[in-house]
Formats: C-alpha cells, structure tokens, sequence
C-alpha cells in the first residue's frame, strides 16, 4: 500500500526548497543590483558632503549632480549598510565605475580628498575670513572669534590687530572639515617655514621684526604694483623710520578714514586730522596691523629693498602707476603739484 503523507510530504519539501532556493537567488540578485553593480559614472569627481546631510538628501545630490546612475538603489545601500553621511562630511573624490559598496565604504572611512585652499589678498581680516569659508566648512563665526581672541592669538605671538600677517600668500591643501584651530596652527606652520633664515636674517638687517616687514610691505603694496618700484618706496620708508619721520602714507590715511566708515576718493587736509593709530601724518612709527594682507612679492621688496638717499616720492600725472621720487621737500612738492592739477582735471574730490 503506497504512503499517501510520506509522498505528500516529499512534495510539499520539495516545493518548500524550490521555493527557497528561488527566494535566495532573488535576494542575492537584488543585493547584487544593490551594492555589486557599479554605480558610480565613468568620469571621476569631487562630491562636498555638508554637515548635517540626511541621507535622502546624499542621494538627491548624487543624482542631480549626475553622479550616480540609480538614486534608488544608492539609497537602498545607504540603509542596508547602515551609513550615516551627517558623521562623515567633507569633500570626497568618486572614482568612476565604482559599486554602491566601494562608495560607501569610502565615505564611512571619512576617506577625504583635500581641498586646495588659495589667497592672495585681502583688505582686512574680515575679507580674509570669507575668502577661506567660501572653500572649506571652518564655521565663520568660530573662526572670526578666533582672530579678534588677544590670549589664544598672544601664544602664537600676535595681536588682533596684527593677525593678518601670520597668513601667507599661497596655495594650501587642507581637508573640508578642518577646524578654526587647525586652520589657525596651520598657518602659523608655513609661517615659521616662510621666515626662514634667509628672511630672518634680512629682516634683522633692516631692524624690522617679521611682523614689521609685512604691515611695512601691506602699505607699499597700496602704492604700487611693480615690483622695481615697491623696493625703491620701501627704501623710502625705510629712510624715514630711520629719521622717526612720520611716513605720511595716503593709502594708511584712507584705511584709517575707511576704519571710520567714511567714503573717501582723495585725501585732502582736514582728514589728515583724524585721530587714529593709522593717520601717519600725525603718528611716527609703524601702525599696530598691517592695511591689508601684503603679498609675498611685496614681502620680499622690503627685506631686498634698494637703498637710497630719497626721502619723498608722489605718483605721476600721467596715472601710469608710476612714481616720481625726490630728496628734497622742495621738489616733492612740484611733483604732488603735477598730481593734483591732473586730479583736479578730472574733477576727482574728496
């Protein structure tokens, strides 16, 4: 007599495994599609992860930027591998081609791609600070509080008023998520490697602390563009430090008379009035802080300065950029003579 359970049994097991094995495949194509598949397009790019990101938010912005090719099935990763983008922002290379699994593994790492930080310029410390959060995350706020803090600036050997200087001139490579702090101790590194001990040695020379050298080149950079004419103005300044004479810089004066929030076009007699630390027609010496960020070009016009006996110098009629330069007061004023009858020409007031 056949055993109807036993067949049943054998069938309905049988089934059950077919049934199985059928599921099993389908998970493990679909996880395949998931994270197995590349994903990611051929073309390699920068992907800037910001603090915060959600990770429905990471797929909206792989998707409309064209960085990946299925939204739906990054996002299905991002859950099943438990990823979190808002503990890992920062600036990420992608390679093209890669899996769901490579990119996310990349990103959980915090596997970064440096950010190339340039400035050249700036015309006060404030300028500076929006020139660095323009391509890094620092907090703005963080990092201002930073530069006007006198006791954390003091332990780097700066003021509020002289900070500026500690900033030079070049390209950095540093990580999206860097700190006010870091960002700070980094600058103060390629500080020290800049004022080797060619430049120290220079600056000694000419009497003038690293510090000095650049609030003196930051005020021939706002006479002059040319590299032949920034050493022979500095020169000029130099003879006039050395005489405690007062610099008397139109460009010093404008910054205090901007300092104030006054709109100014040309400088006249009564602002020479102005009490301020930056009026050097009536304070002798250097200012505390440079009027701007000073170029290295500018930098190394001072230390390389050429010496002279020139005690004056006004800009030519021709607003070519240029300069006349005399020893005698009595010349100079012939020559700022040429200079206000062209501005007067061309109806330039104050």
């Amino acid at each position: 007599m056949v055993d109807l359970t036993s067949i049943y049994t054998a069938f309905f097991f049988k089934k059950r495994m077919q049934w199985m094995v059928a599921i099993t495949f389908l998970i493990c194509v679909t996880l395949y599609a998931i994270l197995g598949l590349p994903n990611v397009h051929a073309t390699s790019c920068l992907l800037l992860i910001p603090r915060g990101c959600t990770r429905y938010q990471l797929k909206e912005q792989l998707k409309n930027e064209g960085y990946i090719r299925n939204g739906a099935a990054f996002l299905w990763a991002v859950y099943l591998l438990k990823y979190h983008p808002k503990n890992t922002p920062g600036q990420y290379r992608l390679m093209g081609n890669i899996t769901n699994w490579q990119l996310i593994r990349m990103l959980r790492g915090g596997m970064q791609h440096p950010v190339k930080l340039t400035f050249s310029t700036a015309a006060n410390t404030t300028s500076l600070v929006d020139q660095l959060i323009s391509r890094i995350g620092v907090n703005k706020e963080a990092l201002c509080n930073l530069l006007h803090d006198a006791k954390k600036l003091s332990s780097y050997g700066f003021t509020p008023e002289n900070v500026l200087t500690m900033f030079i001139p070049d390209t950095y490579e540093v990580y999206w998520t860097i700190t006010a702090e870091q960002l700070l101790s980094k600058m103060h590194l390629a500080y020290q490697r800049f004022w080797n001990t060619t430049r120290m040695h220079k600056a000694k020379k000419i009497q003038l602390s690293p510090i000095d050298v650049s609030i003196l080149a930051s005020i021939v950079q706002a006479e002059t563009n040319d590299p032949q004419e920034a050493a022979m103005i500095a020169g000029v300044y130099l003879n006039r430090l050395k005489r405690n004479m007062p610099l008397q810089s139109c460009p010093m004066l404008i910054y205090a008379l901007r300092e104030k929030q006054l709109l100014i076009n040309r400088v006249l007699q009564q602002d020479t009035y102005i009490d301020s630390p930056y009026n050097s027609y009536r304070k002798k010496g250097l200012p505390p802080g440079p009027i701007g960020l000073p170029s290295v070009a500018m930098i190394d016009a001072v230390l390389n300065y050429v010496p002279h006996d020139y005690l004056f110098f006004s800009a030519k009629e021709d607003f070519s950029g240029l300069h006349y330069f005399a020893r005698h007061y009595s010349a100079h004023l012939k020559n700022a003579y040429k200079y206000r009858k062209a501005l007067d020409r061309l109806q330039i007031m104050h």
